[in-house]
């Protein structure tokens, strides 16, 4: 392969490194330069194509090339298509903790990076998948990383397993936390603390009348609401991280198909709302209490 089908293939970059691997003289892009062949760019030994076309795609290859190092976090997430919020900055990861100078634009994280964890994705050196979703979920702002991990738990983009894992093979690092608050809500146990939260919700707003986890018999089949309002035959249901799961997804239709056909109002809630936004969940609880007649 020659140096021009490398750099067209990296976006119109090429490092140093790749000439001299390719059995080229170290002095190679030097004498490019003098022709105009090649550009300088801000990283020290990575250069441009003259003409070369500045993009997204890139920047992440020349913080690539100049960190040697994958691409990592919400700038991998982009290349993974994972739903993501970016920070206008270029996030890498350095293997084995070595320092660098951070070029302009780009963020490197030290951190312990398996081998395992990295490959490559359209030809970019980047953190895999399952590594690029737990740092994520690790590095984000709380309500954003809940956001993403719900949709991360729905789309089977990571595991319970893998943020254990994590856990267990990286103590001490930072992000931990976080991931150890978001572990329980990816669990069965998702359900019962994201009822607790609601009931604590109720309660500090002075709402009465509802009942907790209530049993009911409704066309020969007993279903469990998470928090029922009886009189007024409003039932609250709480969706956790693996409500897209294809038995839960049925199993919760089928609960709601037959409420309403017994005359409940059902209303959903995600984690999110009740954690981000529980003035709105209040609100609508109340205004529905308010509309609904109750038992005749």
């Amino acid at each position: 392969m020659s140096w021009i089908s490398i750099a067209r293939s990296q976006y119109g970059l090429i490092s140093r490194r790749q000439f001299v691997a390719l059995g080229l003289s170290a002095a190679t892009p030097d004498q490019l330069l003098r022709t105009g062949r090649l550009e300088s760019t801000v990283h020290r030994g990575v250069y441009r194509v003259a003409g070369a076309p500045v993009s997204g795609e890139s920047a992440s290859w020349l913080a690539v090339l100049g960190t040697r190092s994958p691409l990592s976090y919400v700038s991998a997430a982009a290349f993974w298509e994972l739903d993501a919020p970016g920070d206008r900055l270029l996030h890498v990861t350095r293997p084995g903790r070595c320092k660098i100078n951070w070029p302009p634009g780009v963020r490197v994280h030290r951190v312990g990076l398996a081998r395992s964890a990295i490959t490559e994705r359209y030809g970019l050196l980047t953190t895999t998948k399952v590594e690029t979703a737990l740092d994520c979920m690790a590095w984000l702002p709380a309500g954003q990383a809940l956001r993403f991990a719900d949709r991360a738990v729905q789309q089977g983009w990571v595991g319970e397993d893998d943020v254990k894992r994590r856990l267990s093979e990286q103590t001490g690092r930072w992000g931990n936390s976080q991931l150890r608050r978001i572990l329980p809500l990816m669990s069965d146990g998702a359900a019962a603390e994201s009822e607790r939260r609601l009931h604590k919700l109720l309660r500090s707003a002075g709402v009465t009348g509802w009942a907790p986890n209530l049993s009911v018999l409704v066309g020969g089949q007993r279903f469990v609401i998470d928090v029922a309002f009886l009189v007024q035959r409003v039932a609250i249901e709480i969706d956790g991280f693996d409500y897209h799961r294809r038995d839960r997804f049925q199993r919760d239709r089928t609960k709601q198909n037959a409420l309403i056909r017994a005359g409940w109002t059902v209303l959903r809630f995600t984690w999110s709302d009740i954690v981000e936004r529980p003035e709105y969940v209040l609100v609508t609880i109340a205004e529905l209490l308010v509309a609904s007649p109750g038992i005749a």
